[in-house]
This record gives structure tokens, C-alpha cells and sequence, in this order.
């Protein structure tokens, strides 16, 4: 096992970041993701989300989903700049994420539903 906190899912290609818990509070869905996730990865580029539990049924639609790890959290946005929603993951699968640690960016790009 390597002693990073993802796997590539191609050869040198683009790693894989298993979603550890979700976790829903009245302001947001959080989706945890392994301690030191980010410290590897290059400055920018793109990742797979494997989310492997789907959102509790009966969460509000409308609450903001952000990914946390490490107690930082930061918001999932459409590529517009606006935060996804419940509503806009339609379940367990794998989403298509860029990431940018300058400019601390996430943007879910789009997703792939096992």
C-alpha cells in the first residue's frame, strides 16, 4: 500500500480520493476526505471524487456541499463560481473535480454514477 492518502487510477494519471463520511448540519453537507489529501498533489489539476454513500435521503436540497479534510473546509462550485448543492449530486459514483490550492478553487466538472 502506498503511504499516499489516493491511488491513480492510470499510470501517473489522475489520482482517486475516496469520500471517508458525509456529514450534514444545517448550513452544509461536508464530505470528508483522508488527512493530508492535497499535500502530494501538484498545485492544480484534477481528481476523481468517489463518493461511496449517497447524501442521507431528506437532506434539503439547497444546503451547500463542501469538501473537508484536515478540519479545512472548502466549497464545491459549479464551474460559474456558484456552490453546488445537494440537489446537483445525484448519488454515489464518482465526480470529476479541478482543484486549484492557490487560488483555492474546487469545481466539480462532472460526474460518472456506478
Amino acid at each position: 500500500m502506498a503511504w499516499y492518502p489516493f491511488n491513480y487510477c492510470n499510470r501517473g494519471g489522475i489520482p482517486k480520493i475516496e469520500v471517508n463520511t458525509v456529514t450534514v448540519s444545517d448550513n452544509n453537507v461536508a464530505l470528508t476526505l483522508p488527512n493530508n489529501t492535497f499535500r502530494f498533489l501538484a498545485s492544480s489539476g484534477i481528481i476523481l471524487l468517489r463518493l461511496n454513500q449517497p447524501i442521507p435521503t431528506g437532506t434539503t436540497a439547497t444546503l451547500p456541499v463542501v469538501l473537508s479534510v484536515n478540519e479545512f473546509t472548502q466549497a464545491l462550485t459549479n464551474i460559474g463560481g456558484t456552490p453546488i448543492t445537494v440537489a446537483e449530486l445525484p448519488g454515489a459514483g464518482v465526480y470529476v473535480v479541478y482543484y486549484d490550492k492557490d487560488a483555492n478553487l474546487m469545481q466539480l466538472l462532472t460526474s460518472i454514477i456506478a
